[in-house]
C-alpha cells in the first residue's frame, strides 16, 4: 500500500469528468437530459468517478434543491466503485460547512473545494498558511467527507502556495489536489512537493495538460472529457502505462481541436461561455437537447458553433455518435 493509500480516507487513481446541467427553455433543470448525460459519462470504461455541481455545471447558478437532485441522480446511475463528488464554495468557513453538509446529505461521496478566497478582498489570504489551514481545518472536522482541493493558476489571484498546501495535506480529509496549475512549470513543482502525500489529478482543458500527465500524475479532474469521454479515459490510461505514443496520438487528434474550439485554450478571447461551448458539443453529438445557459453567461454564437461542429468533425467525434 502507498503512503498516500495508507493514510488518506480515499485514494482517486483515473479519470473523473466534470459533469454539465442541462437546462430546460424555463431554465429549469432538464431532468431527463441530466440522467442521461451522467449515466452516459458514467458509462465509460475508465471513468472513476463524476464531479457534479462544480464550475461547469454552474454552481453559482444552482439552489440547494437542483444541487440535491443532482447529487441524487449521480449516486443512483454510478456503478458499484465510482464516486460521486460534488463541488462547493463558500466566503467563509461556516458557508463552506454548510453547504458541505448539503452534500454529505444528500449522499456525495467527496467534495470538490472551490478557492473561498476567489474574491478581491480575500486573494492575497491564499498564500497565508494559517488562513487556508484553518478554513479546511474546520471542513475537515465538522463535515467529515473526503476533500479535493482546487488549485487555481496563478494568473487567478488565489492560487495557493505550496506551504499552505503542505500545510493541509496533513488533514486526514484532504485526499487530493485539482491541479488547475496553468502551466506545466507550476505543475511540476506542486507534484514535486505533495505527490507522496495525496492523489494529484491533472485539471486543465488546455494544452499544457499532455505535459503535465506526463511529468506524473495520478489521474486527471477535467470538463473537456464530457466530450467524446472514452477517447480521454484512453489518454489517462495510455499515460498510466507509459504508452507516450498513444498518447501523443490521441492528444493530437482528439484534445488539441476540442480544447482550442470549446475552451479557447484557457484564453478566452470573447464573452461566450465555456460552458455553453461544451453544452453546444453535446447538442451537435446528440447527447444533449440544448445549450442554453443561465445568465449572467453569455450563450453560444454561431462562430463557436461553427468553430466546435469543425473540431468535432476534426477527432471524428460527429461520426462516431452518429453511426
Amino acid at each position: 500500500m502507498s503512503v498516500v493509500a495508507a493514510s488518506k480516507r480515499l485514494v482517486l487513481r483515473g479519470l473523473y469528468p466534470a459533469t454539465i446541467t442541462p437546462f430546460a427553455p424555463d431554465l429549469s433543470v432538464d431532468k431527463k437530459a441530466l440522467h442521461r448525460h451522467l449515466s452516459e459519462t458514467a458509462a465509460v470504461e475508465g471513468v472513476r468517478g463524476l464531479v457534479v455541481n462544480a464550475g461547469l455545471a454552474e454552481i453559482l447558478q444552482l439552489t440547494n434543491e437542483e444541487k440535491t437532485h443532482v447529487i441524487k441522480t449521480a449516486k443512483e446511475i454510478c456503478p458499484r466503485g465510482q464516486v460521486v463528488v460534488s463541488g462547493i464554495e463558500g466566503r467563509s468557513a461556516a458557508e463552506a460547512v454548510r453547504d458541505g453538509l448539503h452534500a454529505k446529505l444528500a449522499g456525495a461521496d467527496a467534495l470538490l473545494v472551490l478557492p473561498p478566497f476567489d474574491v478581491r478582498a480575500y486573494r492575497r489570504l491564499s498564500r497565508h498558511v494559517d488562513s487556508v489551514y484553518r478554513f479546511f481545518e474546520v471542513l475537515d472536522r465538522e463535515v467529515d467527507l473526503p476533500m479535493i482541493v482546487f488549485q487555481y493558476p496563478d494568473t487567478s489571484g488565489c492560487a495557493y502556495s505550496i506551504e499552505a498546501l503542505l500545510a493541509i495535506a496533513s488533514l486526514r480529509n484532504v485526499v487530493a489536489i485539482k491541479a488547475a496549475s496553468g502551466t506545466v512549470t507550476r505543475y511540476v513543482e506542486l507534484w514535486k512537493s505533495l505527490h507522496d502525500k495525496l492523489s494529484i489529478l491533472a485539471a486543465v482543458d488546455s494544452p499544457p495538460l499532455l505535459g503535465m500527465l506526463l511529468h506524473g500524475t495520478h489521474g486527471a479532474l477535467i470538463g473537456i472529457s464530457v466530450i467524446g469521454t472514452l477517447h480521454w479515459a484512453t489518454l489517462v490510461d495510455a499515460v498510466a502505462h507509459n504508452d507516450v505514443a498513444t498518447a501523443q496520438q490521441l492528444y493530437n487528434k482528439i484534445c488539441i481541436p476540442l480544447m482550442e474550439a470549446v475552451f479557447e485554450n484557457q484564453e478566452p478571447k470573447s464573452a461566450t461561455s465555456e460552458v455553453a461551448c461544451v453544452k453546444e458539443a453535446l447538442v451537435q453529438m446528440g447527447q444533449i437537447p440544448s445549450s442554453r445557459v443561465r445568465p449572467p453567461a453569455v450563450g453560444i454564437t454561431e462562430e463557436h458553433r461553427e468553430a466546435i461542429r469543425a473540431a468535432l468533425h476534426a477527432a471524428g467525434l460527429l461520426e462516431e455518435s452518429f453511426a
